[in-house]
């Protein structure tokens, strides 16, 4: 999954693929310590999957 995050971030941002994995480990790990804020952002179903994608 983070690969495929990156590869969207690098793509979409036109930056390297490794500045791209960077951001993407920080994403992810932002979701994974914060499910709560992902859940407020989100809304709806689509929240109680990403909180359950990210075993929370």
């Amino acid at each position: 999954m983070e690969d495929q995050i990156a590869k969207v971030i690098a793509e979409k941002a036109g930056i390297d693929p490794v500045a791209a994995q960077k951001a993407a480990a920080a994403v992810i790990g932002f979701i994974k310590e914060n499910p709560d804020k992902i859940t407020a952002l989100l809304g709806g179903p689509k929240a109680g999957i990403v909180s359950r994608l990210f075993g929370k």
